[in-house]
Formats: structure tokens, C-alpha cells, sequence
């Protein structure tokens, strides 16, 4: 059949190998009468719902774009090379957003609607306390922040054109993705295995503040449900939304519960620099996976740096879902069982040892 001739809503994941893209492939893949495409710039094996393009190749994007002329809405999951950092490559990540609108526009006249994903480093969370519960409406902390100057310019470039543009702001970002060690549950996973071995007390590494302080996390599926909403719904036309579990926790509160999953003596607050701490920890991870049979070495399972990140947050990291609710999204998690569930999962997968 010619694309464009049924009914079908076809949407474009831009970086779609990435951890929250997967999963809004996923899910809007199960959904009726959607087709999803992912666009990187290697194709998976097996998935012939893909476009292969650098977004730093404007002439190969447009050309790649003008394959799917039926594609109507696009999700821009894509971040420039050197990671998830403080402070992140600026001109990078608007360069590559700006490449793809010139070639979407170019080769894309049904063009709809562009999300982008963005993250509570809008509110400077990343930087020390900040206001919370977190409004979308907020005041900016001074820059550099690539996500101003990717919705100023996505916010200047649709004045006057037939599509709209929306953002959603997760916080922490939880996923089952094995290999990816940038995630608090296989991190914390890893670190409680390496305490049962040594038959050391499952301790809390952050400060005080941190063990008291309000926090919250974003379970994939429900971003990927979140951003799926946004671009089918006009009142998310040309908006940011928060997109979180919607609970919060404090860490005095969750760690025995994470200590009685890991099957972990419960400890206290033992305040340390878990890239120090990890010093020499691989020969104890070797043992284990030997043992046990695990599928993956300690750098992939676990990232020390990440870990000591969110150990030394010291205040609230909370924002305001209310946005969204009177949008009309319903959604949440119950943050306790997300944890539960994902440490099974990462036991299922052969990534973390049983108890």
C-alpha cells in the first residue's frame, strides 16, 4: 500500500535506541491503528520500521525523511555524543534538532505535531535546591541549558506553520535495560550483591540530607504512555508537561524496603564517594557472576558516578504533575512496586544474582 493512503497515525522516534525511546517504540507499536518508525543512525537487526540517518547530515536526513512522506508526528529523543552530564553540549543538541525540522519540513507535508523529551534539569535540579514542587511555568536558572534553546527555537520556528510542538520533563528516567549502567535500580542492585558478599550491611552512601529529602522517579512505560498522550491530544498543543510516577519517597523510608528486596542486612547512613568505594569491587563482581551465572561485567551493570550523583542530592526532587492532570492524563506509578518489579526483572534477565 502507498503510505498516506489508509488511516493509520505514523509517527517518527528520532534516536530511537535510546532508553526512553525503546520503550515509546514499544508501547505505540501495541497500540491500534499506529505505526511507529525509529530513525538512528544504525538500524537494528530484525526491524524494518526504520529509517537510518545522522542528524548532523542534513542531506541524508531530508532524503531519508522523504522515503515516509505519510510520517505526521515526530518524538526527538536524540542527545548530542559525550552523554547525560551536568551541563550538556549546547550547540550540539540545537544544531541537531534544527537539521531535523529543516528536513522534516522539506520532506514532510503532513507534519503534525513535534515532541521533544527534556527532563527536571529545566528546573536546574542538577545544579542544588531549587524551587519544588516544580511548575512548569517556573522561572529558568541561568544558562547554559540546551533544553531553553531547543524550545525557544522549536517555540519561534512553529509561529505561523500547520503543526505544533510539546515537551514533557520526566525525572529520573527508570527502565529493566540491561547494559545500560546509567540506572539507579541495576546501580543499586550491583552495589547491594557486592555488600551480601562481603557480608557487609546493606549502608546508605549519601549524606544525611539526601536520606531525608523528598525524591521522585519516572518509570519509562508511563513516559512513554505520557508522550504518546501529548501528541494525540490538542491541549497539549505548543506545551511543556511534567511527566513523573506522580509519588515521592524518602530514602529513610525506602531503604529497608530495598535491603529486604536485595536480601541485604539493613544499614544506616554511611556517607562515602561510591567511585572511591568501587575501587577494586570488579574482582568481587567476577565472583558473584561467576557463581551465579550473570550475564554482564560491572561496568555494564553499574555507573559509580550516576550513583554518587543522586546519593549527594541533598534536598526535595519533586515536581508538579497538576499540569498534566487537568490535561486530562491519568497516569501513575506506585514507585515502591516499579522498584520491586524492575529488581525481578533484572534477576529474570540473569543481570543482578537471586537472593
Amino acid at each position: 500500500m502507498n503510505p498516506g493512503m489508509d488511516n493509520t497515525q505514523v509517527t517518527l522516534i528520532v534516536g530511537a535506541t535510546g532508553a526512553a525511546a525503546s520503550r515509546i517504540l514499544e508501547r505505540g507499536r501495541a497500540q491500534p491503528g499506529q505505526t511507529l518508525i525509529g530513525l538512528s543512525r544504525h538500524k537494528p537487526a530484525g526491524d524494518n520500521l526504520w529509517l537510518t540517518a545522522d542528524l548532523d547530515d542534513v542531506r541524508r536526513l531530508t532524503e531519508a525523511l522523504a522515503t515516509r512522506p505519510d510520517i505526521s508526528r515526530i518524538v526527538y529523543a536524540s542527545r548530542a555524543p559525550h552523554g547525560e552530564t551536568g551541563v550538556e553540549d549546547v550547540p550540539g543538541n540545537l544544531r541537531m534538532l534544527r537539521n531535523l525540522v529543516d528536513a522534516a519540513e522539506a520532506s514532510l507535508p503532513g507534519l503534525a505535531h513535534i515532541h521533544l523529551i527534556h527532563g527536571a534539569k529545566w528546573y536546574g535540579m542538577h545544579l542544588g535546591p531549587y524551587r519544588t514542587p516544580s511548575r512548569e511555568d517556573d522561572p529558568r536558572h541561568p544558562p547554559p541549558n540546551f533544553y531553553y534553546d531547543q524550545q525557544d527555537f522549536i517555540a519561534g520556528r512553529q509561529r505561523g506553520k500547520g503543526w505544533v510542538w510539546s515537551t514533557s520533563r520526566p525525572n529520573f528516567v527508570l527502565d529493566v535495560a540491561p547494559g545500560r549502567a546509567r540506572n539507579m535500580v541495576s546501580t543499586l542492585g550491583a552495589y547491594a550483591a557486592i555488600c551480601r558478599e562481603l557480608d557487609e550491611p546493606f549502608d546508605f552512601p549519601g549524606w544525611p540530607s539526601t536520606w531525608n529529602a523528598l525524591h521522585e522517579v519516572t518509570d519509562a512505560k508511563l513516559l512513554a504512555d505520557g508522550v504518546l498522550w501529548m501528541i494525540g491530544e490538542p491541549r497539549c498543543a505548543n506545551r511543556a508537561f511534567n511527566m513523573t510516577n506522580g509519588d515521592a519517597f524518602r530514602w529513610s523510608d525506602l531503604w529497608p524496603f530495598l535491603a529486604e528486596q536485595f536480601g541485604c542486612r539493613p544499614g544506616g547512613v554511611a556517607s562515602r564517594y561510591m567511585t572511591f568505594w568501587s575501587d577494586g569491587k570488579d574482582a568481587v563482581w567476577e565472583r558473584i557472576r561467576a557463581r551465579d551465572g550473570l550475564a554482564l561485567p560491572l561496568d555494564q551493570v553499574a555507573s559509580w558516578p550516576f550513583f554518587d550523583f543522586v546519593m549527594g542530592m541533598g534536598y526535595d526532587v519533586l515536581c508538579s504533575m497538576t499540569s498534566a492532570r487537568e490535561a486530562g492524563f491519568n497516569g501513575f506509578v506506585n514507585s515502591w512496586t516499579m522498584f520491586s518489579d524492575q529488581i525481578a526483572a533484572y534477576r529474570a534477565a540473569r543481570i543482578l544474582p537471586p537472593i
